[in-house]
Order: C-alpha cells, then structure tokens, then sequence
C-alpha cells in the first residue's frame, strides 16, 4: 500500500505543484525504488535505461508523422477548403454554421488526429465565420470547443497511437472501433446545436447550389483523401500504421508543395522546428512513463488494484461505468496525454481479468479524456479557444455546459454496449 501511495497520490501532488509530466513520473518512481531498496542504492543505470528502452518502439514514429500533417494542414490553407465542404453540406440547417463547425471538426478529424491542432487551426476560422455571420461569441466558442474533442476520436489519433502502444493493442482495431463513437458524437453536438438554434432564433442559410458543392469538393476533395488512405492502407495490409503515417504525410507535402503551392521553404522549416519540440516533448513524457510502468509491474501494483476491485466489483459493466467515472476524474486535472500514460498500465491489465476487451476500453478512456479537455480546471482546449476569442473562462465554461450533454450520453453508450464499438472490428478484422 505504501508503494500505490508514492506511485499514485505521490504522482499527482507532483504533477498538481507544476512538475513537468516526464519529471514528476521519473520522480515517483525513483522515490519507490529508493523506499524499497534505499535511497544511497538507487539504480541509476536502471533508471536510464527503461526510459531509454521506452521511446524504442517502431509504433511511436507514427507520433511526429501525424503531429506533421496536423501542422501542415492548418498552414497549408487546407482548414479554408474543409470549411467551405461543410459549408455546403450543413449550412442551410436552422443554426446552420454551428453545424458547419461540428463537421469540419469531423472532416478535420481525419486528417490532424489531435484536438488542440483542431481548436487552434480550424476553431479560429470557425469562429471568425460565425461572429461574422451574426452568431453570438459564446455559442461559437462553445460549439468550437466541443467539436474540437472529435479530433482525437475520428481516426487517425495520436491518443490512439499511445494508447495502443503502452496497452499492446492493435491500433488499427482501436482506429476502426473509433469510427462510430465519433460519427455519433458529431450527431449528438449537432443535435444540441439544433435546440439552442431554435430556441436563440438563429439564422439559417439558403441551401448550397449543386455547382456550389461540387466546387467545394473539389477544392477540398485531396485533402479529404488523407484518412481514406491511412485506413484502406492498414486495412489491406500494404502497411502498418506507422507506414501509414508516413506515406499520408508524404501525400499532405505533395498536395501543399506542388498541387497547393501553398507552403514556403521557410514556412516547411518552422512547421518542421514545432513538430520536432512537440515531438521531443512527448516521446520525453513517454520515456518517463515507460519507467513508471516497469516500476508499477515490478511491485505488482497493477496486481493490488486488481485484487481490491475483484473483491468489491464483480459485474464488467459495473467495473466499466466506475473507471469512466474515476478516469474523468483524472482528466479533470490532468491533461489527457500524461493521463493515458498515468493509466494505461493500471488500468489495462485489471479490464482484461474481466473480460473486457482493450479495444473497446482504449475507446472509453480515450473519449473519457477527451471530455477533459473542455471541463475546467485544466481544459486544454478551453484555454485554446479562450486565447482565440479573448472571452472569459467562466463564460466560455458557462457557455459550453449544454454540449456535456450529449458528450455523456455518448459515452454512456459506448460504455453500456460495447457491440456498438466493435462493430467495425469485428467486421473487418473479424
């Protein structure tokens, strides 16, 4: 018990006081080893080299590839042309720019894989054409916030490729368990976009000549390609996922470089420098956590969590429902990246006893997380969306609090009935 305190309670008082992620997992860790062993007999040698031995994965070059193409995307114009497709596919519903912006999250989704890369590239332009077109800033940041959260759902994801690697699971069944949770996500926020559009009164749009949309499709038709080949890639075994992101990020160069034309060398160089800090940053986070998890399966933590539950909860359905509620808990404080790694090793090896299936709880955790990252006090994309349109936190949280609605009532059913999840997989991968 002493071990589960300095492994867990101790990990979020560092991480709550400001230590960086990487450090605060290396710390507890370390703490454990110099408790159990003492502190003059700490293995440092040790130490290094299951951080080292964590970020040596062939899975974890997907990461900066997508990281890439998120970049790449917001700079090459492309959110423009996704925006004026769902324009032309939604904009003439009542309210009809708030459902534009759920299904530009979701086209973008395919595309960036992350849900600040949504909120900070495509929520600008989201916002601006709503405020613009008479639409209260509050409703077009919360809208904006709440479909930025499809991001990492609707494949490819980056949650999705961390997840899959610290879990051993495969990531072409959680990408194709993902589809369905995020289409009816994307339903469920445009559903509560409808309801306060009627009740606000606002304005709706003539629907989109045929010559409109196809212009539209045309323009945006390429990019919208980048999804359909990750998947068709994976799923007919011409490569793995992190040859998919790979050959998708070759395609997005071509497309900007030479179809486009809308990218500079400089501007390559700078998308280049931010992927590579971003990327330094979390395959850090990753070395930390690999660490973290060693040190939790060598003192057989995950074996206590697993016998305390088995001796109190018996029902998989029940155990579900209590690790979303304690995972949103998490996410609450802690941003969903650290938090993955925080509970995958915990988590992963107690559903299996019960049969579930790391498929279907990778989904749940994920969209748990993602939940997180709108719900104060640390929403990443909360904090996004307040630095684009300068309102208040209170406001902006005040504002988004009916679109939790349907967030929870999708993530009571893909919890409830996890058929609905592996749906795809099962079908496919069989």
């Amino acid at each position: 018990m002493e071990v589960f305190a300095i492994m867990f309670i101790g990990l979020i008082v560092l991480l709550m006081i400001g230590v960086p992620v990487a450090f605060a997992m290396i710390a507890s860790s370390a703490m454990v080893l110099g408790y159990t062993r003492g502190f003059d007999a700490i293995p440092l040698e040790m130490i290094s080299q299951r951080t080292l031995y964590g970020v040596n994965s062939f899975t974890l070059l997907a990461i900066p590839a997508f990281l890439f193409i998120g970049r790449l995307m917001n700079s090459a114009g492309i959110s423009d042309r996704v925006f004026d497709v769902a324009r032309t596919m939604v904009g003439h519903l009542k309210g009809g720019l708030g459902h534009v912006n759920v299904v530009a999250s979701m086209l973008f989704a395919g595309m960036s894989g992350s849900a600040v890369a949504d909120a900070g590239g495509l929520g600008a332009l989201e916002i601006k054409a709503m405020e613009d077109d008479g639409y209260p800033t509050g409703f077009s940041a919360a809208v904006t916030a709440s479909s930025a959260t499809i991001g990492p759902i609707i494949p490819p994801s980056i949650p999705a490729v961390i997840y899959g690697a610290l879990a051993n699971a495969s990531i072409a069944a959680i990408f194709l368990a993902s589809i369905i949770p995020g289409l009816i996500m994307g339903l469920g926020l445009m559903v509560m976009v409808a309801i306060i559009s009627h009740r606000r009164g606002f304005p709706t749009r003539a629907r989109a000549r045929l010559d409109e949309f196809l212009r539209a499709i045309s323009r945006g038709l390429l990019p919208m390609l980048t999804p359909l080949i990750i998947i068709v890639g994976i799923l007919s075994g011409v490569f793995t996922p992190t040859e998919a992101s790979v050959v998708a990020l070759l395609y997005c160069m071509i497309i900007s470089f030479l179809v486009y034309r809308s990218i500079t060398f400089r501007d390559f160089l700078d998308i280049l420098r931010a992927t590579a800090i971003d990327t330094a940053a979390l395959l850090f986070i990753i070395a930390g956590s690999a660490l973290y998890s060693w040190v939790l399966a060598r003192y057989q933590v995950t074996a206590l969590v697993a016998d305390f539950l088995l001796a109190t909860v018996t029902d998989p359905l029940a155990l579900m429902l209590l690790l979303a509620g304690f995972i949103l808990l998490i996410g609450l404080f802690i941003d969903s990246v650290p938090a993955l790694f925080l509970l995958t090793p915990l988590l992963v090896p107690v559903v299996t006893q019960y049969g579930i299936d790391p498929v279907h709880f990778g989904v749940v955790m994920i969209f748990t997380l993602m939940i997180g990252l709108i719900t104060p006090p640390v929403g990443t994309v909360l904090f996004t969306i307040q630095k684009i349109t300068g309102m208040s936190f209170v406001g902006l949280v005040r504002e988004t609090i009916p679109f939790y609605i349907p967030l929870f009532v999708v993530l009571l059913i893909i919890t409830c009935f996890p058929s609905i999840v592996m749906l795809l997989p099962n079908l496919v991968l069989n």
